[in-house]
């Protein structure tokens, strides 16, 4: 991909109050945070193509990533098939991320790729459409 519209409409797209560990029957593992998205008009889930989330350089794998809107938290695997499922850019979704022990207590560094389409600026052939760069990254902290 050699280009892609950016439009960051709010001064944060991950919400750096909202980073926080998660526990699981009362032991660390993993985190969470908010994220909202940075386009006007809102998408559909099924508009995400890409949702990578990264901690101090290291990529999360994907199967222990999930997505929740609506209260409706799903694998980023299905994320394709939510086509009735509107992200509004006023709503925050959950990201979770399963980590073995959680992160240490400090400062780190928290990465989101989240790259989607405008399926309505059709820029060539074969069903190509417009990228949108959604993601952000920040310094976050942990204290627990």
């Amino acid at each position: 991909m050699a280009f892609a519209m950016r439009m960051k409409l709010n001064n944060q797209i991950i919400k750096e109050d909202s980073f926080k560990s998660m526990y699981i029957n009362g032991k660390k593992h993993g985190f969470e945070f908010d994220v909202q998205l940075a386009y006007y008009r809102g998408h559909y889930l099924s508009d995400i193509d890409l949702l990578e989330v990264y901690c101090d350089g290291e990529k999360m794998p994907e199967e222990a990533v999930t997505f929740e809107l609506n209260g409706k938290e799903m694998p980023i695997y299905k994320l394709k098939y939510a086509v009735t499922e509107f992200w509004s850019q006023v709503q925050l979704a959950k990201i979770r991320v399963i980590k073995k022990d959680g992160l240490d207590v400090g400062e780190h560094e928290l990465e989101l790729k989240l790259m989607l389409r405008v399926p309505y600026m059709q820029m060539g052939p074969d069903h190509q459409y417009m990228p949108l760069d959604s993601g952000d990254t920040v310094t976050v902290t942990i204290n627990d």
